[in-house]
């Protein structure tokens, strides 16, 4: 008969080193303190992301992400937001044919969004997007801002050659809107927060230590703001087509922008942007795909360059 002494004494061998591995563990975090600490504030962050978001597939992008708010909290948001943005840029530019302008090239892109969706079989939630067009005549600008605010000021229209290109400014805008980029990195920020404590705190001297959070999370925000920026690239090339206006007219806005960058640039992985040369390529391969099919959904496990 074969009672498994070998077995069982295998069993408490490994059972004695669990505990002993545990047993290690724990006394090394009691002699350092600071790691648990680390360990601690990590582990906050992580808790609080994953409980205070909600993943949710975009029906645009067909990506699954996390966010941190509905779409009427959206939009809420945005128009909560929108005096205080037209105040900072000198209010808005009083101008009845150039907002016609842009209210009419507005339209038809969001009527080539509502036409891919249909294509797809679904209906979304419908932004009650406005735009604006800011009397700054300086600040080479645009952007939005949840919910569906879209904002253009007079310094980049009026260097605009034609509605193409201003279709493209706007379709990108919108694409930003569409893709829940505040809304995911709204979800993101406490995340990036623990993050950038955690490694503050893995240094003797504070201000070392600080001065590290502080470079790590603006490199991970830095990092998600670039993808966000060819992925509205992506999206704006996308309803531009569909809306037929000439999607090469990017190019024109990429040159816009690239002669108002002056001075010295900070390396590329540290900018919020893609710089204009990169965001030209990008386009190019954008155009490509979707001249095959307007309607096509770009694979983001490519991703978005």
């Amino acid at each position: 008969m074969h009672f498994g002494y070998n077995e069982y004494d295998n069993r408490q061998r490994r059972a004695s080193g669990m505990r002993g591995a545990h047993g290690g563990l724990v006394s090394m975090l009691l002699r350092h303190p600071r790691i648990l600490l680390i360990l601690v504030f990590l582990g906050f962050g992580v808790f609080k992301y994953f409980g205070s978001t909600e993943k949710k597939e975009n029906p645009f992008t067909g990506e699954s992400v996390r966010v941190a708010l509905k779409p009427e909290q959206e939009v809420a948001l945005g128009l909560q937001s929108t005096p205080q943005m037209i105040q900072q840029f000198g209010g808005e530019l009083a101008d009845e044919r150039q907002q016609r302008r842009i209210d009419q090239i507005g339209q038809r892109l969001l009527k080539a969004k509502d036409e891919v969706l249909r294509r797809r079989g679904i209906d979304d939630f419908d932004y009650p997007f406005r735009f604006h067009i800011l009397r700054d005549n300086q600040t080479i600008n645009a952007f939005a801002l949840p919910g569906g605010p879209v904002f253009i000021t007079q310094a980049l229209l009026r260097q605009l050659p034609s509605d193409d290109a201003v279709a493209g400014v706007l379709g990108h805008e919108i694409g930003h809107v569409l893709a829940w980029h505040s809304n995911q990195r709204m979800a993101q920020s406490s995340l990036f927060q623990s993050i950038a404590g955690a490694v503050s705190m893995a240094t003797d001297d504070p201000r070392i230590g600080r001065a590290a959070g502080q470079f790590v999370g603006q490199f991970l925000q830095t990092k998600y703001g670039r993808e966000d920026e060819s992925q509205s690239d992506c999206i704006g090339v996308q309803l531009l087509m569909v809306a037929c206006y000439q999607p090469e007219s990017l190019m024109d806005v990429m040159e816009v922008l690239q002669g108002s960058m002056k001075g010295p640039r900070w390396p590329e992985m540290l900018s919020t942007h893609p710089f204009p040369e990169t965001r030209k390529k990008q386009i190019v391969e954008y155009i490509q795909f979707f001249r095959a099919d307007p309607f096509a959904e770009w694979d983001a496990s490519d991703g978005w360059n």
